[in-house]
Formats: structure tokens, C-alpha cells, sequence
């Protein structure tokens, strides 16, 4: 039962609400629904003046029933542990107030604090690697590409008369946007594992374990893997969607761009801005996996590399490497495009596939004026909202054409009142 604290002042509520507000969209910025789920119930609760008990957010915020009892309370004070850790992160650098939750208490409450002194060393959060093997140099792979992008914005000649964006009926909608789009890139969550003490520690990628959330879950189930494996606040670009990453940015050059990944977006840019995503299906930011999905026709398996039409029941599985045996030729992969409005009437554009060579593929349709009319002739002349999917061919990831199976209009209506995914 929740225990009902001392009142909270008018004041003192509003200032917890608001510090509350900048605090949530950096957690949400993490892709972490179980810490945006505990900040706002402790957040909530403090505002009212309650202090919950460990049952109390067990029930709440993972649901009655979805973990064993004797797991509640370990489950919570991770939870709660990490949530501290994300606000020391968020107010490493920052001096006066900030929002602290007390040890051995489930409370936010608004404390001030002594400026920094000159000189004293603030924590650092940790750098983000974008390689599947050698992080460092992944990292130098996307500066460069980020670079390169940031390049042709600023470089970049705004919009003519025959600027052939202007014209494109599939793209006319971001020309007339004032607002920079964000070019967002799809990531994969990836850990570091050191299983003693006389082995190098290495960049792991899971694809059961794809998110920090999913990490904390696993090591719940598995205590005996703690202090081998760690969360190091790691991302990966496939490298193969790099191609179609600088081809896309080259193409949009006439618009102001502002080049991001998949476990960056946030609810404020999804809001503000135009947004075009590009990367594989599973690389699929949650903020537009959900909505998507709720009005698609298709349905996605567990990693995206099959997709049904849910009307008809037929299937579309990729040929991916991670598929097929040994010695076998990837021959057949899947594009998928669609664009829709955000929740602010912006238009959002998804540059996808079922693979890496998909994502290639999609990128050249969707910049070829040809290929944009025949796709709205499909269509019936209305690229506000639909989907399309295409057949690819492609051998050892290249691809060598495509063929345009299905294209139909999806109903935008309503998509962002839920905001949990479906798929």
C-alpha cells in the first residue's frame, strides 16, 4: 500500500513537474520504456506526496503477475538503481538544482546543490560505439559519415524552381517544411563481455538482447553472468546501410538536415521536425515501430525478416545471412517504404527492408523520379499516406534491382493516440 507522505506544495509540485519534463525526454532520448515507466510513477507519486513500497511499483510499473514474487523486489531496486545513474548522468555537467531519489527511498525529490568548483572533474558518459567489431573505428566511420552529412546541408543550395525535390510528389512535403528533417539511422543495441579476468573484453551483439531494458531483464534471469557482461551505452551501424546513408543525404542536399540514429530519436523531434528514417525493419526506432504497424497491412516477425500481409495471410521471407547455412547465397531480400504524418502533421518518411540489401535498393527507388511515378501511379496519385513493398534481388549484399509487389494507401487516423507497439 502506498503511504501517504507529507502534502507537497503548489510551488514545490510545479517545480518537481516542470525539472520532471527535461529530465523525461533526455531518459526517453535512451529507448528505455522501464525507466521512463519508473521516473514517471516515483515522479507522479512524489507530486502527490506518496511514498510507494517495492510491491507497490512492481504492480505498477511491470504489471501484477508478469514477474515471480521473490523477483519483485531485486527487479524494482535495479530499476531504480539504474534510474539513479541516468540522473547523475543528466546533471553531470549542471550546477544548482536537480532531481535526486534518495538511498532507501522510492522518492524524486528536488534538491540544490553547491556550484562545481573550478577544476573538479565531472563523470563522463560513456562514448558511443558504432561498430560490430571494432568499436573505435566505428566510431570514426560515423563521425564521418555525420561530418559528411553536416557537410552537404550546409554546403547544399536551397530549393529552385528545378529542384527536383520541389516537384517530386513523394518528397514535395519536406521541401515546404521550414523545419530541418532528421535523417535518422537504425542502430542496434550491442553490450561488452568479459567472461574472466585473463580474456579481453568484446563487443557482443544479441539479437535477443536488443535493447538496455531486454539487457537488464536477461541479467535478472541470469545473475550468475554479473560482472561479465556490461551495459556500456553501445549502439552499432550495419556498415552495409552506410551507401545508401550518404546517398540519400547527397540526394537531399536542397533541405536543411539533421543527421541522428534510431536510439536518439525522442518525442521532441518527432513532434518538431520532418523525419526520414533509413536502416533495416528491426533497427526500427519504437516511436515509429508502433504506430506504423498499427496501421500497416503487414505484420512483422520477431526480427523483421519476415513479413505477413495480414488480410491475405501470404508471407515474404528474406534471404538473410542470418537465415541461411553455411555456403548458401543470400538471393532474395524485401524493401519496404511508407510515409505518413507525425503527430504535428510533419511528414515522416520510411526508407526500410527485411535486410540490408532492402534498405539499398529502397534508397535508389525512392530518388529516382521514374520509379517515384511509377509507385504513385500504383497508388492512385495520393503519396500522403501509404505503404509499398518491393521484391529485391541481391547476391553476397548488393542488390540488383527490384519489383514493386504491393502499394496501397494506409489510414494515418488515430495512429499516435497508443503509444505501445503492437507488431
Amino acid at each position: 500500500m502506498t503511504t501517504q507522505g507529507d502534502p507537497v506544495a503548489d510551488a514545490t509540485a510545479r517545480a518537481l513537474a516542470e525539472e520532471g519534463r527535461l529530465v523525461r525526454n533526455f531518459i526517453a532520448s535512451h529507448r528505455s520504456d522501464t525507466l521512463l515507466r519508473i521516473f514517471d510513477f516515483l515522479l507522479q507519486q512524489s507530486i502527490e506526496g506518496r511514498r510507494p513500497k517495492e510491491t507497490d511499483i512492481a504492480e505498477d510499473v511491470f504489471g501484477e503477475g508478469r514477474i515471480a514474487p521473490g523477483q519483485q523486489g531485486a527487479r524494482v531496486r535495479v530499476g531504480v538503481y539504474r534510474l539513479r545513474k541516468k540522473l547523475d548522468q543528466f546533471y553531470a555537467t549542471s550546477q544548482g538544482a536537480r532531481l535526486t531519489i534518495p538511498q532507501g527511498e522510492y522518492a524524486v525529490l528536488l534538491q540544490t546543490r553547491e556550484p562545481l568548483n573550478e577544476g573538479t572533474k565531472v563523470p563522463e558518459e560513456q562514448p558511443v560505439a558504432r561498430s560490430r567489431a571494432y568499436p573505435m573505428w566505428g566510431v570514426i566511420v560515423l563521425l564521418c559519415v555525420l561530418n559528411a552529412i553536416g557537410a552537404i546541408a550546409y554546403f547544399g543550395q536551397r530549393p529552385t524552381a528545378h529542384d527536383p525535390l520541389s516537384v517530386s510528389p513523394l518528397w514535395s512535403p519536406f521541401t515546404g517544411d521550414e523545419t530541418p528533417t532528421f535523417l535518422v539511422m537504425g542502430d542496434y543495441f550491442m553490450f561488452t563481455s568479459k567472461p574472466n579476468q585473463s580474456s579481453e573484453e568484446e563487443i557482443v551483439q544479441d539479437f535477443s538482447i536488443d535493447s538496455p531494458d531486454a539487457f537488464y531483464d536477461y541479467l535478472m534471469r541470469h545473475p550468475e553472468m554479473k560482472g561479465t557482461i556490461k551495459d556500456q551505452n553501445l549502439f552499432a551501424i550495419s556498415a552495409d546501410i552506410l551507401a545508401p546513408i550518404s546517398h540519400l543525404s547527397s540526394y537531399l542536399r536542397t533541405i536543411t538536415i539533421n543527421p541522428t540514429t534510431s536510439s536518439q530519436l525522442d518525442a521532441t523531434m518527432m513532434k518538431s521536425s520532418s523525419v526520414v528514417y533509413v536502416g533495416a525493419l528491426d533497427a526500427l526506432s519504437p516511436w515509429l515501430t508502433g504506430p506504423l504497424f498499427r496501421a500497416s497491412g503487414f505484420r512483422c516477425s520477431a526480427r523483421c525478416y519476415e513479413i505477413a500481409d495480414k488480410a491475405s495471410g501470404r508471407r515474404f521471407l528474406s534471404d538473410s545471412p542470418y537465415m541461411l547455412g553455411d555456403g548458401i547465397v543470400p538471393r532474395r531480400d524485401y524493401g519496404y517504404i511508407a510515409s505518413f504524418p507525425g503527430p504535428s502533421g510533419h511528414q515522416i518518411l520510411v526508407v526500410s527492408g527485411t535486410g540490408d540489401a532492402g534498405v539499398t535498393q529502397m534508397a535508389s527507388v525512392v530518388t529516382n523520379p521514374k520509379m517515384v511515378e511509377q509507385l504513385r501511379s500504383r497508388l492512385g496519385g495520393n503519396m500522403r499516406s501509404f505503404e509499398a513493398l518491393y521484391q529485391v534481388r541481391t547476391m553476397f549484399g548488393q542488390s540488383y534491382g527490384s519489383t514493386l509487389l504491393l502499394a496501397r494507401p494506409i489510414d494515418a487516423d488515430g495512429i499516435w493516440d497508443r503509444a505501445k507497439s503492437d507488431r
